[in-house]
């Protein structure tokens, strides 16, 4: 493995989770060693996603244990196994995209990376970024600019997550669309939505704090515990129905409510991840001749596309809004129960560096 020269530790600490004992910071831990076409990366920040919560409970479906968890971090290459790209070298800040793909079978070969037939998703199937060290695939890994907001460049996964949702769902300059779960994610996809041009944005969300914070940014926004939901969204489409919905909350209710406001030929975009099966009603998706449209992390153009949003600046201002608090990585038992503690946050990071 090539290194810096500074790199000379040969253990590190990480937060691990085991079905015995939870999540752990652990001391001690071996570095990895990157193989020909990975890279080693100094974690500077990482984010706590629904998906580390999924991990820590065993609710993932296809989860490995014990693992490090973590997807969503922002570090400086500081090794290298085989031969470096060029357009990387040691001490570059970087993102990466957080999974491996094989690169030879068919939806890799269509673009399509993220449903790979041999997906190893960091922090699910492969050791994440809770680490103060990750490895991760070499020809996944961009160079941030000079200067860079490392922690607002720690939001490129979950941005990339909504640029993959917006462009998957079709959504044109000038439409309308529906967001039911104004978290993290369904807060992102409103705001690449707006900036691709859609006007007729609504996010439904039963959290008083997320709908304060999202109306704060310009968003109209709804309460679907009220008396009324369905009548009240209608007047917001004209009793058209919306031309796409994005289920991000994974509900019951958010599955009924999507399919029953999309407009006649809409599409409903299936983000969240549902903990059980929902029945549907596939009457109405025959009688308004519906698009069902599943959407699984992000494609690689699309990390492109957010790393490209987050050079141009132009979304700083709404992004910085959803980092509500950062956490030393002496902390990082106490970030993941913050994580769980209620919904008056949006993206809790942790700085492994400390």
């Amino acid at each position: 493995m090539q290194t810096s020269a500074v790199e000379s530790r040969q253990s590190m600490r990480a937060a691990v989770i085991s079905q015995e004992t939870g999540l752990r910071l652990r001391e001690g831990l071996s570095l990895p060693v990157p193989a020909a076409g990975e890279v080693l990366i100094k974690v500077k920040y990482s984010g706590i996603c629904g998906t580390d919560i999924h991990v820590l409970h065993g609710k993932h479906p296809t989860a490995t244990y014990p693992v490090i968890p973590g997807h969503e971090f922002v570090g400086e290459l500081v090794g290298y196994g085989g031969d470096l790209i060029p357009s990387l070298k040691i001490g570059d800040m970087v993102a990466a995209q957080p999974f491996f793909s094989c690169g030879n079978c068919e939806p890799c070969a269509k673009g399509q990376d993220n449903v790979c037939c041999s997906l190893q998703v960091l922090g699910c199937h492969a050791d994440g970024s809770f680490a103060q060290y990750v490895k991760a695939p070499m020809r996944k890994v961009y160079k941030l600019p000079e200067g860079s907001d490392l922690q607002l460049a720690c939001l490129t996964e979950p941005l990339a997550v909504a640029v993959h949702d917006v462009r998957r769902s079709g959504l044109t300059a000038g439409g309308s669309a529906l967001i039911i779960g104004g978290g993290p994610i369904g807060l992102l996809i409103a705001i690449v939505a707006r900036f691709s041009g859609a006007t007729g944005l609504v996010i439904s969300e039963i959290s008083e704090y997320r709908r304060t914070v999202a109306e704060a940014l310009g968003f109209r926004t709804i309460n679907p515990l009220e008396d009324g939901l369905q009548e009240n969204l209608g007047t917001y489409s004209e009793n058209r129905g919306f031309d796409v919905v994005f289920e991000v909350s994974g509900s019951k209710s958010g599955i009924s409510t999507a399919i029953n406001q999309a407009k006649i030929a809409g599409t409903v975009v299936v983000v969240g991840m549902a903990s059980e099966e929902h029945p549907v009603s596939l009457s109405k998706v025959f009688q308004k001749e519906l698009r069902i449209q599943g959407v699984r992390v992000h494609s690689q153009i699309n990390f492109i596309g957010a790393l490209d949003l987050l050079r141009s600046g132009k979304l700083d201002n709404d992004l910085r809004v959803l980092i509500s608090k950062v956490y030393p990585i002496e902390q990082v038992e106490e970030a993941f129960a913050h994580s769980q503690g209620g919904d008056r946050f949006f993206k809790i990071l942790v700085s492994m560096e400390h």
